[in-house]
C-alpha cells in the first residue's frame, strides 16, 4: 500500500488515495510509532457532492475526528502535489461541514476558513449545557481547574497555564473528565503580548502533539473575547508557529510539508 506523510508544524498524518475499508484499524496500525510508520493520524480523500472533495480524518488510535486545522492544510498540499486538484483555491468537504481552503504560491503558507466558533454547547459535547460563553472550574485533586470550552470544528477546551499547573497530569485527566462525555481537546495558553501567544494540546485520540491547528485557533478565539490579544494572533506552538485571524470567521495560516513517500505492508 503506498502512503505519503506530511506534517504541518509538527502534526504528522499519513496520506492515501483511496478509501480504506477498514480505516479505524489503518489508522491505528500504520500511526503506530514502533510497529507503524508513525503518526497523529490517517488522512484519505474521497468524492464530494456538495464541495470539490471530501476530507476523511482518523486520529491515531482510530476514531474519528470531524476536522483537523494542521491535517486540513496537509490535506490541501497533498492533493496539489498529487494532481487530484488543479486549483489553489477550492471547498473541502469535512464531518464538521464545508471549508473553504486556498494556497498563496508566493509564500508557500495555506490559509483556511474554519467558519464561526460555536459557544453554546449541549450534549454530547457537555453534560451540562453551556449556553454562552464564560469560564467553568471543575475540582480536580483537590485543586479548581478553570477553563473555557468552545466548538471550533471539534471540541476544544482552553486552560491558562500557571507556573505551578501540572500540564502533564491535568491535560489527559481534563480530556477525559465526565464533564465531556467524548472527551475534549485541552489547550493550555501563555499569553506572550497582545499578538502573541503560546500553545500546547493534548489532543483527544491522539495525546500531546507538536501543534493543533483547530485548538490554536480556539485558544485565539477565547483570548481574543477576553480581551487578551488582538484579531491577529501569532501563534508559537511546539512544532514551528501559525496565524490566526479573528474575525467574523476564523482563519487559520500556516506551513503544509512533505516528509516522505512509501510502501506499507498491512498486517491482517
Amino acid at each position: 500500500m503506498e502512503f505519503q506523510k506530511y506534517h504541518g508544524t509538527g502534526n504528522d498524518f499519513m496520506m492515501v488515495s483511496f478509501v480504506p475499508s477498514h480505516p479505524e484499524s489503518l489508522a491505528s496500525s500504520i500511526c503506530d510509532r514502533h510497529f507503524g510508520i508513525g503518526a497523529d493520524g490517517l488522512i484519505f480523500p474521497s468524492e464530494s457532492k456538495i464541495a470539490d472533495i471530501k476530507f476523511n480524518y482518523y486520529n491515531s488510535d482510530g476514531s474519528i475526528a470531524p476536522m483537523c486545522g494542521n491535517g486540513m492544510r496537509c490535506f490541501v498540499e497533498y492533493l496539489l502535489d498529487n494532481n487530484m486538484i488543479k486549483e489553489t483555491k477550492f471547498a473541502v468537504e469535512t464531518l464538521a461541514g464545508i471549508i473553504q481552503v486556498e494556497k498563496n504560491i508566493k509564500t508557500g503558507l495555506i490559509k483556511i476558513n474554519l467558519g464561526k466558533p460555536v459557544f453554546s454547547l449541549e450534549e454530547p459535547d457537555v453534560a451540562t449545557p453551556i449556553r454562552v460563553f464564560e469560564e467553568y472550574a471543575l475540582s480536580m485533586h483537590g485543586e479548581m481547574i478553570k477553563f473555557y470550552t468552545i466548538n471550533m470544528g471539534t471540541l476544544h477546551t482552553v486552560v491558562y497555564k500557571t507556573s505551578e499547573m501540572n500540564i502533564d497530569k491535568i491535560g489527559p485527566e481534563l480530556s477525559k473528565n465526565s464533564f465531556f462525555p467524548k472527551h475534549t481537546n485541552v489547550n493550555f495558553i501563555e499569553v506572550i503580548d497582545s499578538n502573541t501567544q503560546k500553545v500546547t494540546t493534548f489532543e483527544r485520540g491522539a495525546g500531546w502533539t507538536l501543534s493543533c491547528g483547530t485548538g490554536t485557533a480556539a485558544s485565539a478565539v477565547v483570548s481574543n473575547q477576553l480581551g487578551l490579544v488582538r484579531d491577529v494572533v501569532r501563534s508559537i506552538v511546539p512544532g514551528g508557529e501559525l496565524n490566526v485571524y479573528v474575525k467574523e470567521d476564523i482563519y487559520l495560516e500556516g506551513p503544509a510539508v512533505k516528509i516522505a513517500t512509501g510502501e506499507y505492508k498491512i498486517h491482517e
